[in-house]
């Protein structure tokens, strides 16, 4: 814990003073993915989010067990349980990249899959205003689906676009890597790359874009967790719904 606490303190206080000076600070929200059930993992994320009072979006396959998902978030200040793909299954065609829509889908069958996911997460009382769309991969025609159903999409790296249809705001710090097998990315990569962002964004007069924490909780080794406990302990998120 100390050395990642050290490391934030080497790698971000320049830039944050530089915002400061400004009297500006940054922009962060959480998202964490592939929520499907309760569990110790799931159950110390909520432990983080409740200790340093960080909103946090959490991203559920609705072939999960979603009213236990509710539940256990419901003593957890502002967790939000965004749709997070249909089943979370690959049907990408060989050679293309991973994704569950495709070229040979139509609009009426994806807008039928997404009409599914919504209702599951409203037979747990839920009503969803964010979809994770798995791998990354949002498809011009789940695109079209999400816009006919009011519904943003969050996705990797790219600047919020509240204009845009649908509306979309990314994550864009992941404190994972996953080739060839899922590990921590490493605090110096992780820290590097948010300075970057934090300077793009002051350089760029940028002072209220976004930047998204994301992580993978069912996927979190022990370093993982220990830096994202440093982390926000030295960078509280917001709600995504604010923005």
């Amino acid at each position: 814990m100390l050395l990642y606490r050290t490391l934030i303190s080497v790698l971000l206080d320049s830039e944050l003073g530089r915002w400061s000076a400004r009297g500006k600070a940054p922009v962060f929200w959480w998202r964490d993915d592939d929520a499907r059930r309760p569990g110790p993992a799931l159950n110390r994320l909520l432990r983080l989010s409740e200790r340093f009072e960080a909103p946090l979006t959490l991203a559920v396959v609705p072939d999960g067990d979603i009213a236990a998902l509710v539940a256990a978030c419901a003593t957890t200040p502002d967790v939000e349980l965004a749709i997070h793909g249909f089943r979370h299954e690959n049907r990408a065609p060989e050679g293309l990249p991973s994704g569950e829509v495709h070229d040979g889908d139509s609009l009426d069958e994806v807008t039928a899959e997404l009409t599914a996911a919504i209702a599951a997460f409203a037979q747990a009382g839920l009503k969803p205003e964010l979809f994770v769309p798995p791998w990354n991969n949002a498809h011009p025609t789940l695109n079209a689906a999400l816009a006919h159903h009011g519904l943003a999409v969050s996705r990797y790296g790219q600047a919020r676009a509240p204009e845009a249809s649908p509306p979309r705001v990314d994550a864009h710090l992941d404190l994972m890597r996953w080739k060839p097998t899922a590990r921590f990315r490493g605090g110096v990569r992780v820290l590097l790359r948010a300075r970057r962002l934090l300077a793009e964004r002051r350089l760029g007069g940028q002072w209220d874009q976004p930047i998204g924490l994301l992580t993978h909780h069912l996927d979190h080794d022990e370093p993982t967790w220990t830096f994202l406990e440093a982390f926000l302990s030295r960078i509280t998120p917001v709600s995504r719904r604010g923005f």
